[in-house]
């Protein structure tokens, strides 16, 4: 199920490229333009290196300031969905007290992020990112890994690779590949994937 729901998604933002790709004016201003501000609601996906989480999904938006050209300081805002498993040789790695586990998981978090635009010009950019955040999530995450229990709190640190297309002066269309680090423990969790937004300048 969870290989089938990544596999539309890839389709879905596929699709959506090569809509907006069809759609964007021939020339448009600088997405990176020193003094812009922006705010983008955003929806992403994504799997993990770890067998006791299957999906992550999340939704919510991020904001923006272009201190100087190519340079912008930000914060995201992101509701997260959680999918568990349950893994039997945490069972057997486990010996003492009851066990719970929980395979859908709430949270909301939030990463302050740094964009570095190497390349941006009239209609698209090319951006680098990285920041640090946190999430906190309403059980714990993930419930087991190597004989121990995750956190109800984690820090989060993003390392993003993105694509800025213009649909006009003022609306863009985004696309990210991430790898975010969740919880710096041996709990922690490796999430790969990205997230799609509509960025709204300012």
């Amino acid at each position: 199920m969870a290989g089938t729901i990544r596999t539309l998604s890839v389709v879905a933002v596929a699709l959506a490229l090569c809509l907006v790709m069809a759609q964007r004016p021939a020339s448009a201003a600088d997405v990176a333009a020193q003094g812009t501000f922006h705010i983008t609601p955003e929806a992403g996906i994504y799997g993990a290196a770890q067998k006791g989480v299957n999906t992550i999904f999340t939704a919510g938006a991020s904001a923006g300031y272009f201190v100087i050209d190519g340079l912008s300081l930000g914060a995201e805002f992101l509701y997260y969905n959680i999918s568990q498993s349950d893994t039997a040789d945490d069972v057997v790695a486990y010996y003492g007290g009851s066990r719970k586990f929980h395979d859908n998981v709430n949270g909301f978090g939030t990463n302050f992020l740094v964009r570095y635009y190497p390349i941006h010009q009239d209609g698209y950019a090319l951006f680098l990112g990285t920041g640090i955040g946190g999430l906190f999530t309403d059980e714990r995450t993930p419930s087991w890994q190597d004989g121990s229990q995750g956190a109800y709190s984690n820090w989060t640190l993003p390392v993003d690779l993105g694509l800025a297309i213009n649909l006009s002066d003022s609306v863009s269309f985004d696309l990210t590949g991430r790898y975010q680090r969740i919880g710096f423990t041996n709990t922690g969790i490796d999430a790969f994937g990205g997230h799609a937004g509509l960025r709204i300048s300012f």
